[in-house]
């Protein structure tokens, strides 16, 4: 079946009152192509669902760096890192909000000590 690609990538509907799909085409700025060839364009999340994982992200990790400067504290000697590094990490989590310039860019979350 011929299909119609708009400049974005993305599929255009096509009413069956279209007499000529290829000028129909040509006046969107699309392309026709034989349906079997279409690849979908990868999906890009809103900066609003970033936000969201990042948020979540970033509650899931503010136990750990706590839990972990206690056990440090309390004499644990198989956690990475020192107690005062976990802090450090604990301060930088609580600091991961949106009014962080780099908030949500996964690649510049804080990192846990190893």
């Amino acid at each position: 079946m011929l299909v119609i690609v708009d400049r974005d990538g993305l599929l255009t509907v096509i009413s069956d009152e279209v007499e000529d799909i290829y000028e129909y085409a040509e006046t969107i700025g699309g392309k026709v192509i034989d349906d079997s060839e279409y690849v979908a364009p990868p999906y890009v999340p809103s900066p609003q669902e970033l936000a969201t994982i990042e948020a979540k992200w970033r509650e899931s990790e503010m136990p750990t760096a706590q839990q972990n400067v206690t056990a440090i504290e309390y004499g644990e000697e198989d956690i990475p890192g020192t107690a005062q590094q976990w802090q450090k990490y604990w301060l930088a989590l609580r600091k991961w909000t949106d009014t962080n310039p780099d908030f949500p860019d996964s690649s510049k979350r804080p990192v846990a000590p190893s």
